[in-house]
């Protein structure tokens, strides 16, 4: 009898053991409230982004005729065009795959930077 309680407690103690780290994970990430608003905002992040994607042809030609001066008009819609398309895809993406992190470690991050279309954008490298 004993046999089979040693052999019983081997057999069921690894799965009732969490490591330190999944604990971390589960206490920090996993926390209802938090996970909760996190997916949430990242819902509704992209709905946003899908919404005010247009913007980004205006953007994208003052920033292009910033830059280039009059041969922005053409580049800026084009680059403008190209930005939609981008902000559109990513934002669906987030509406679709928003209760899922965006990496192992919990982070519901933007994929896109900037985050929103009216957020400013990185100043070009040259």
């Amino acid at each position: 009898m004993s046999m089979l309680l040693f052999l019983l407690t081997a057999a069921v103690a690894p799965a009732l053991a969490v490591s330190h780290a999944e604990k971390d994970y589960i206490d920090d990430v996993l926390e209802p409230e938090t996970y909760m608003e996190k997916s949430s905002f990242k819902l509704l992040r992209g709905l946003t982004n899908m919404v005010t994607s247009p913007g980004e042809i205006p953007k994208q030609m003052v920033l292009t005729i910033r830059d280039r001066g009059a041969l922005g008009v053409p580049l800026g819609f084009l680059k403008g065009i190209g930005m939609t398309v981008m902000r559109v895809g990513i934002g669906a993406w987030e509406t679709v795959s928003f209760p899922a992190p965006n990496s192992m470690e919990g982070d519901f991050a933007p994929i896109m930077n900037p985050e929103f279309v009216w957020n400013p954008s990185p100043p070009i490298r040259r």
